[in-house]
């Protein structure tokens, strides 16, 4: 089975995530203060992130069970 990732700033290259909900878009380099961009936005500047894709998924998911207090098991660890 082939993955193909969903065109969202979540999976694209420019995208950095500062909180579970939103991150910045940085295809403009340099910018003093980068535009705020939701997990599920879209553009015509995408760029596939990869394993980046992933990456950023757990953190998500280990952010949000920290913030309910729930334990999460991840390939690093557990996040209590």
């Amino acid at each position: 089975m082939i993955h193909l990732p969903k065109k969202i700033c979540l999976s694209c290259r420019n995208f950095s995530l500062q909180d579970p909900q939103s991150g910045v878009c940085k295809v403009v380099k340099g910018l003093v203060n980068y535009p705020l961009k939701a997990t599920g936005d879209t553009c015509g500047q995408w760029r596939d992130c990869g394993q980046q894709y992933f990456i950023r998924t757990g953190w998500i998911k280990g952010r949000l069970a920290k913030e309910n207090g729930d334990k999460v098991a991840t390939e690093s660890g557990i996040i209590c």
